[in-house]
């Protein structure tokens, strides 16, 4: 008999510990969804953006384009190895590399190349800071333009001069979006 009493203590003390551990299991979930709803959608967006690590600050930037350059990262390490094709097309493009004497401000928090051709560079992984004259630049951007806005005009010419029967026009109907090279920001 006392045995029996025993075991249906047990049994008790068993069941209110399970009930204890299901509480507290149910308090925690509770808890981390709370947590979860408090984080707000601009405050993750926020995270996410200022973990871009090759970020330029505006200050940097201002004060090459005062000067009369536009900064980009030019790659110049393929799978462990100098690109060197990458290099010289670039260079021909007339980009040359920051060095860390000319930008203080990005050699403290990046890595400055010590050795080779490219010593004094700003690097960052495998791309290092380069830059170029506006005037340069704003050229080649018209003239990419030019011959983008060229080769769609064929394209559309080509596309209605196939087609001789007007009972059944062909409407070109796509959409452009140019994309830049930056990520994409999505607004929900």
């Amino acid at each position: 008999m006392v045995e029996e009493m025993n075991s249906i203590t047990n049994e008790k003390d068993e069941v209110v510990q399970t009930d204890n551990q299901t509480e507290n299991a149910n308090r925690n979930i509770t808890r981390m969804m709370e947590e979860r709803e408090n984080l707000s959608h601009e405050a993750i967006m926020s995270a996410i953006e200022d973990n871009d690590w090759l970020q330029i600050t505006d200050n940097v930037k201002n004060k090459f384009l005062d000067e009369g350059f536009v900064l980009r990262w030019i790659r110049i390490m393929l799978d462990g190895q100098e690109d060197h094709q990458n290099i010289g097309k670039k260079e021909r493009e007339g980009w040359t590399f920051v060095l860390a004497k000319d930008c203080s401000e990005m050699s403290s928090g990046f890595k400055v190349k010590e050795d080779g051709p490219l010593s004094g560079c700003i690097l960052r992984g495998d791309v290092a800071l380069a830059k170029q004259r506006i005037e340069y630049h704003e050229a080649i951007q018209a003239q990419t333009m030019k011959r983008t806005q060229q080769m769609e005009d064929a394209i559309s010419s080509r596309l209605h001069a196939d087609h001789p029967d007007r009972r059944m026009p062909i409407y070109d109907s796509s959409k452009q979006r140019v994309s830049t090279g930056k990520q994409a920001k999505f607004d929900t």
